[in-house]
């Protein structure tokens, strides 16, 4: 089709003829994707004529559009409690052959393709989605799907960890970063397999990386405990204690921090580095003391935003954020003055 206008000018002109009579305007948008079936923008005029059409629907027709992707949702999410009964009884063949079905059939479904106007996505909550579009800046539209793409990954790519298809793993956890790329979980998970395959110098870049979307004091933890594990495997004795003591501040019944710091203690009896060193050790391997700036800057910014519009709720949650990685007791004040 030898159309030069943009896609929204396209749109444009396709709503513009809209009556506001269900039965007509459904007619109308399908022949319009008829129409523009072999344009270069079809895939996303498609998209954006059902999207029309899903509004234009009358009240009941809408509902059984939802209950059927709810059933959808719904069958994906018993089977995936399945595996996860199945994984607790350590039957992990059997899990991983459920769970090679099940991408297998999601990705030939090849469902919510990102396209020009729009990336889809699945945040499991806003400040996901404040940090993605703080360090991605996308500039198209993001849009979120009712699939759980990442938790479907992050199970099968753990199963294939377990079955030592580490190659796999990595393609499969990749996959869930697509959908949700600042979701730390799956991260750590990809990050895991370079400390398990001995790619030290992997590992460490990618732990320095997990820093800017540790928005949680057990993330932050995490990220700690990988630097001390990085430090001892360089027998870098006082660096390592440096870590896990951080790490303890952000969570502090960590097991595998006090045993990691029992075990450095039989090894060498190197002394706890000063406030000073510490700082020279982050400054020279590139890792903050504390949580990240940007994250403090976005929860904080975000927080009074919300305060501003009288919103509430949004600023608890994002002052909470800050809150817990800082224990600063005058967000703590501001944050019970909302419930005045």
């Amino acid at each position: 089709m030898n159309d030069t206008r943009t896609f929204h000018q396209i749109m444009d002109d396709i709503t513009s003829k809209l009556t506001g009579d269900p039965k007509k305007d459904i007619s109308y948008l399908n022949q319009q994707s008829e129409l523009y079936k072999d344009h270069e923008y079809a895939k996303e005029i498609l998209r954006a004529c059902g999207r029309l059409i899903y509004e234009v629907m009358p009240e009941d027709k809408k509902e059984e559009v939802k209950q059927i992707l709810k059933n959808h949702t719904s069958s994906i999410d018993s089977t995936l409690d399945e595996v996860q009964f199945i994984i607790t009884k350590k039957d992990y063949d059997k899990a991983l052959k459920i769970m090679e079905d099940l991408v297998k059939e999601i990705e030939e479904e090849n469902s919510f393709q990102d396209d020009e106007v729009s990336e889809y996505h699945v945040f499991y909550e806003y400040f996901e989605e404040f940090l993605y579009l703080f360090l991605k800046k996308p500039k198209k539209d993001l849009r979120q799907v009712p699939t759980d793409f990442p938790k479907i990954y992050m199970i099968y790519g753990s199963l294939l960890v377990e079955q030592k298809e580490y190659e796999l793993a990595k393609i499969a956890l990749r996959k869930g970063l697509k959908w949700d790329p600042v979701n730390f979980n799956l991260f750590g998970e990809y990050t895991e397999i370079f400390k398990i395959t001995g790619d030290l110098k992997k590992f460490f870049e990618f732990t320095l990386h997990a820093f800017k979307i540790a928005f949680k004091p057990k993330d932050l933890a995490r990220c700690y405990r990988n630097l001390g594990y990085y430090f001892v495997e360089k027998e870098l004795y006082r660096e390592a204690i440096g870590c896990y003591l951080i790490s303890m501040q952000y969570d502090n019944n960590s097991k595998n921090a006090q045993s990691e710091l029992y075990y450095i203690s039989s090894l060498s009896d190197v002394n706890k580095p000063t406030i000073e060193e510490l700082e020279e050790i982050a400054s020279a391997y590139g890792f903050p003391i504390g949580p990240d700036k940007d994250i403090l800057g976005l929860s904080y910014t975000y927080g009074i935003h919300f305060m501003e519009q009288n919103a509430k709720e949004g600023a608890k949650y994002c002052l909470s954020i800050f809150h817990d990685l800082t224990g600063d007791p005058k967000i703590k004040e501001l944050i019970e003055s909302l419930d005045d």
